[in-house]
């Protein structure tokens, strides 16, 4: 959930090394609790895993339900056709006024008619899936700045095109599972093998709130309501925002107490200069011997060397 990034190049860079070092390890199930776009988690669901996934964000949890939980949905040209129905139609209000912080008139009617029509969906993966597409839409949309904003296509288009285009859903005969629970919560109640963790940066939840991320959560929600409630619901956890390193691995501890019954835990940490990756490896300390510690220098795409902490 707060490790967004939306530069092409560098997540897919994070993710081979992340998967790199996943693939060394024997598990055959896995805890992600702050899981953000699942890419990780869907490859692993290919490698076989069971897959325990979670995020606070609700956006996330619905991507997380298309492609994790879902074994086998696909969404219908009928489908499509319904919620791309008279989706540039305006109304005679938005049911998300919400939406106008963030884009143009015309593509704010494109969004809130769709969500709308994306609703009649009953089935719930099908719907998870006309979601995640639709945040995809949303991306393309919001890589145009306005200066380049004649060359967009439109948006109804572009989801087809997302659509034919989109990830393989798998089924891996394995209980999945999709949560949409504080990280802490979620882990004291999940019981794998192991768990994977990128923790929250100590900017928080309230960082995001005016970018992509917060458009998605609005979007998703109907409304941006539910941001003051998400915002106050991390004060005095990871994704709260603090300022001292002392204070955030305070947090990063507590975390951690409530991983106890985990065997083996997976830790991905970034130095950029606020915790160190020795500073983040004495909190492990403090619960399990490290066994194998693997870096790799991104300091050409994301500004620091990103370490993984193995613990056994």
């Amino acid at each position: 959930m707060f490790n967004n990034n939306n530069n092409n190049v560098s997540t897919n860079r994070w993710l081979g090394f992340e998967l790199s070092v996943l693939r060394r390890l024997k598990f055959s199930s896995i805890a992600i609790p702050f899981s953000g776009w699942p890419d990780l988690d869907w490859y692993l669901k290919f490698w076989g895993k069971q897959i325990l996934s979670n995020d606070i964000c609700e956006w996330a949890w619905w991507v997380s339900r298309a492609f994790v939980e879902n074994q086998g949905e696909l969404l219908t040209e009928e489908d499509v056709s319904m919620i791309l129905s008279e989706a540039y139609v305006p109304r005679r209000k938005l049911e998300n006024p919400a939406l106008a912080q963030w884009m143009g008139e015309m593509d704010s009617v494109w969004f809130d008619n769709i969500r709308i029509n994306i609703d009649q969906i009953e089935n719930e993966h099908r719907r998870a899936l006309a979601i995640a597409t639709a945040l995809k839409t949303g991306d393309y949309a919001f890589s145009f700045r306005p200066e380049t904003a004649r060359l967009k296509r439109p948006l109804s288009e572009v989801f087809i095109t997302l659509w034919r285009r989109h990830r393989q859903i798998i089924n891996n005969t394995r209980e999945n599972f999709s949560g949409n629970l504080d990280g802490g919560e979620f882990i004291k109640s999940i019981r794998a093998e192991l768990m994977f963790a990128r923790f929250p940066r100590p900017e928080g939840i309230s960082s995001l709130r005016r970018g992509i991320v917060g458009w998605r959560e609005t979007w998703v929600r109907g409304t941006d309501e539910a941001w003051d409630h998400l915002i106050q619901d991390r004060r005095g956890k990871l994704g709260d925002d603090v300022m001292s390193k002392e204070n955030y691995l305070t947090l990063v501890s507590n975390f951690l107490e409530k991983a106890a019954d985990i065997p083996k835990w997976a830790i991905a940490h970034t130095e950029d200069g606020f915790i160190s990756a020795a500073e983040m490896g004495e909190v492990v300390r403090q619960f399990r011997r490290i066994d194998v510690s693997y870096n790799k220098n991104f300091s050409e795409v994301v500004g620091g060397k990103n370490s993984f902490i193995i613990v056994a």
